[in-house]
């Protein structure tokens, strides 16, 4: 295979490497004959060499020829800027090896690239390009970039399973297509994919490389050891079912930091890493130096002295949400610690692939439950990740606040009339099944506004006119430079940037500083820090080191579970169910989970104990049965008589069935169908409840069900609810409830901004997030009432739906509920399946008292009354 490179090239593989990986066995002959290829292959096993090897190989042998023709000949994509910086590295070291480096010229080009590089770029175009999505699509329509990507022959893209299910890969794909129409010149471009490892190939493979064109699949099958523990704190007696466990999990956490060395830890939430950050730092002040943290709102100068220092292996331990996930280098790791599942095994493989980061080297993972209901999430993800069972990607479908950007984009070239326009979009994987309709309403709003605006408005919403030749053009320069500003899909969040003496360390949400006083403390980069003054969009703070926050946390949106994660989660439930129900006892069960799930003894018997308190007072939800569980919530102690006295089970029956002390009524339906989907689910089911008995039901949600907080006149029986869980006319009974919610305006707040309808920035200006609420709120009330059919509102519909919702999955969970055995039983107490969406109901209420503090107090007062024993 080597032999088949050009002799330089091979020569200087040969020693530096000796052979060939499999993942590059397989993909360089693809590459080679000029055939575009998707590579799937584990972190570690020589994925972007494998990319890159046919590529140098064209460059080594036009060099025998003479100096490279001018013009870009290879652009490299990639969702991070970091992995360009790392990318331009390891070019560098092929090309000085060879002697090459002062005659191939590699170029980088992102929102970090300064304006003396761009000009120089521009004249002096780099042969390889190596940018992001955004910066490529900047790019396209610019008079001296166009001509300089004329002569493109290769597109890498890399990380693409991280931009496929979002918005970032249709607005690529559409980049990519209007490329592909650049540079016709009979020869179509190599597209080259870099994937982790996902599912289905097939798709991704269409993604990448469009409708009707051919698309290699290569699957780089070297078997990496892969070793996948799950750690639970279960020394403090009794385990709650929920609650934060940052306190539960520091000793054993700061253990193992001791033990390895080096670990990075992955929380879910930005607020939660900065949590985890600042205790492990407390429990550890030996080491406090050498623990750092590591997110996206942190400054990039701030990221990458982290990502250097741990590189170096400077650094014992890394607290970092998603930020460290892709395949940035970062040298040596020993263990990937990750706080609760990372909600799907895709992600959790690429997470515990960061660790020994070679082909040669064992992944090692360990997932900390937070919970027994984690417990079981964590050990099913345990077992699905050393079996790579793997979750399907979700490719967006058609967004049209994209499409809109993209128009203007092709009227900047001034070359293309709408039927061409129209056949470039359809080439493009997500909009393979967009139709002509579709394409003319959203051509029609970036030409005016749409059919409510155009008549007044038409100068200050139309980006593209038709001339008489039929050709789409932009109208102005002053529209070509509002539009190169506002390129990509990222909303504005209204980041207000945060100073420690002169020192930018990061930022935080502006509606998170709204609430700050002056002396506030909370946690940014892993440190308190106290609030000394604000600015327009920044403040200043100090270093508040060893004063606890005195305020709650901040950016705490939560992942929805992947379907198939949560597909096997219940069907754990539904064996421990099965056994139970036999009659089994608690050591076979034990063993069974012992077998079945390579777990550790205590960790079976936590749950073989939280599963025997469900069936103390319910059942456990299944594939076969849908549970409804009803409790009164009594107006006064629910633990003591109006004596004080403890009160019994059979008293507190007895109050329950009387209605005494009654106050509300909590309803959990056991929905097991993942956060998103229950969201979904729980609006349809509480709008179909005020439309038949009148009132608002507040509604708790999370991954395993929904929680209806109801007053008395809306209680039900079950024939009644299962009349409200009827499959039809669910997407009307969705849309109406969205009608009365913030989350179609919310997300229409991104489209307006992603469809260039409200600009986040103007040139040399960033606006304010007050003034893009403003915008953007007046503009959604406007359309709702005189054209709610407006591409932009419907596509912020279709978002709140399907993609911060799960319509479908809801859907489905209706189709087939009436096939499952019902069953709705009224509980003395919150049971164990039910506390964990209790306790999230409650933790609003709780922001005086340490949230895990409360939720053990509350589940100690459960158990004085020895509910938990089965007395009374």
């Amino acid at each position: 295979m080597l032999d088949d490179l050009h002799p330089t090239l091979a020569a200087w593989f040969r020693g530096r490497f000796g052979r060939l990986t499999h993942a590059q066995e397989v993909t360089l002959p693809h590459v080679l004959a000029g055939r575009s290829v998707l590579l799937s292959s584990p972190t570690g096993t020589g994925k972007t060499l494998a990319g890159f090897l046919g590529v140098l190989d064209h460059l080594v042998r036009l060099l025998d020829k003479g100096p490279l023709p001018h013009g870009i000949h290879a652009v490299y994509v990639s969702p991070l800027r970091a992995l360009t910086y790392d990318m331009q590295k390891n070019l560098l070291l092929p090309l000085q090896e060879m002697g090459l480096e002062s005659q191939v010229r590699i170029g980088l080009r992102n929102s970090d690239t300064t304006a003396t590089e761009r000009t120089k770029q521009k004249k002096h175009p780099p042969h390889l390009l190596l940018t992001t999505p955004e910066s490529l699509s900047i790019l396209l329509p610019q008079e001296g970039h166009r001509e300089a990507l004329q002569s493109c022959r290769f597109v890498i893209v890399d990380e693409l399973h991280a931009i496929a299910e979002n918005k970032r890969g249709s607005h690529l794909t559409l980049s990519l297509e209007r490329l592909e129409d650049l540079t016709g010149n009979g020869k179509p471009l190599v597209r080259i994919g870099l994937s982790a490892t996902a599912a289905p190939l097939k798709e991704l493979g269409h993604l990448l490389c469009g409708v009707g064109r051919k698309c290699e699949i290569a699957e780089g099958r070297i078997e990496r050891k892969r070793r996948v523990e799950v750690l639970s704190p279960l020394k403090r007696n009794p385990y709650p079912p929920a609650g934060w466990t940052a306190g539960r999990v520091m000793e054993d956490l700061a253990r193992l930091v001791k033990q390895k060395r080096s670990v990075i830890i992955f929380c879910n939430t930005r607020s939660g890493t900065e949590n985890i950050s600042l205790r492990l730092k407390q429990a550890l002040p030996e080491l406090a130096d050498v623990i750092e943290t590591h997110h996206a709102s942190l400054d990039r100068d701030v990221r990458l002295e982290v990502e250097d220092r741990l590189k170096a292996g400077e650094l014992r331990a890394v607290v970092c949400s998603t930020s460290l996930e892709l395949g940035i280098d970062i040298g040596a790791v020993d263990c990937v610690v990750m706080i609760s599942t990372p909600k799907g095994i895709s992600r959790a493989l690429q997470r515990i692939g960061r660790s020994g980061h070679s082909i040669h080297e064992e992944s090692h993972g360990v997932l900390v439950a937070t919970n027994v209901n984690d417990l079981m999430e964590c050990v099913v993800c345990a077992e699905m990740t050393r079996k790579a069972q793997l979750d399907d990607v979700r490719i967006m479908d058609s967004p049209g606040d994209v499409l809109a950007q993209h128009l203007v984009g092709l009227g900047m070239e001034k070359k293309h009339t709408r039927d061409d326009a129209f056949a470039i979009v359809r080439k493009a994987w997500p909009y393979r099944e967009l139709t002509r309709e579709s394409f003319e309403k959203i051509l029609r709003y970036v030409m005016g506004g749409g059919r409510s605006l155009e008549t007044q408005y038409r100068e200050t919403f139309g980006k593209v006119i038709e001339g008489e030749d039929g050709i789409l053009r932009t109208p102005s320069k002053k529209v070509e430079r509002d539009y190169l500003v506002n390129i990509g899909t990222i909303a504005s969040e209204g980041a207000v940037r945060v100073y420690l003496g002169s020192r930018r360390i990061g930022e935080v949400e502006e509606g998170f500083v709204k609430g700050l006083k002056l002396g506030d403390i909370f946690v940014l980069s892993g440190r308190t820090l106290k609030l000394i003054e604000t600015g327009v969009m920044e403040v200043f703070v100090e270093a508040a080191d060893g004063r606890l926050p005195t305020v709650p946390s901040w950016n705490a949106n939560k992942m929805p579970l992947a379907s198939g994660l949560a597909n096997q989660v219940t069907k754990l439930r539904t064996q421990l169910s099965d056994l139970f129900t036999k009659e089994q006892p608690a050591d076979a069960i034990n063993d069974w989970l012992v077998e079945n799930f390579s777990i550790s003894s205590v960790n079976a018997d936590a749950i073989v104990k939280h599963c025997k308190n469900q069936f103390r007072f319910s059942r456990m939800p299944t594939e076969k049965l849908f549970l409804i569980e009803v409790y009164h919530e009594p107006t006064e102690d629910p633990e003591l008589d109006k004596e004080g006295r403890r009160v019994t089970l059979k008293a507190k029956r007895a109050r329950m069935e009387s209605g005494e002390g009654e106050a509300n009524i909590q309803v959990f339906f056991h929905s097991l169908i993942g956060r998103s989907a229950n969201d979904a689910l729980s609006r349809v089911i509480s709008h179909r409840l005020n439309d038949a008995v009148g009132g608002n039901a507040l509604v708790t949600i999370d991954d395993y069900g929904f929680l209806l907080t109801l007053r008395p006149f809306q209680k039900l029986g079950l024939e009644e609810w299962r009349e409200l869980f009827h499959p039809e006319d669910v997407a009307k009974d969705l849309r109406a409830a969205l009608k009365e919610s913030a989350l179609v305006k919310w997300q229409f707040r991104g489209v307006a901004q992603t469809g260039l309808m409200v600009p986040r920035n103007l040139p040399g200006a960033e606006r304010k997030l007050k003034q893009l609420r403003w915008s953007s709120e007046i503009l959604f009330k406007v359309l709702s009432a005189h054209e709610p059919d407006h591409p932009l509102l419907e596509q912020a519909y279709r978002e709140a739906e399907h993609v911060f919702l799960d319509l479908s999955r809801a859907q489905d969970f209706l189709n087939r509920v009436h096939t499952m055995k019902w069953d709705l039983i009224e509980v003395p107490v919150v049971t164990p399946f039910s506390f964990g969406i209790y306790a999230s109901k409650i933790k609003e209420g709780m922001m005086l008292e340490d949230p895990e503090e409360a939720i053990e107090r509350l589940w100690k007062e459960f158990e004085r009354a020895d509910l938990l024993e089965g007395k009374g």
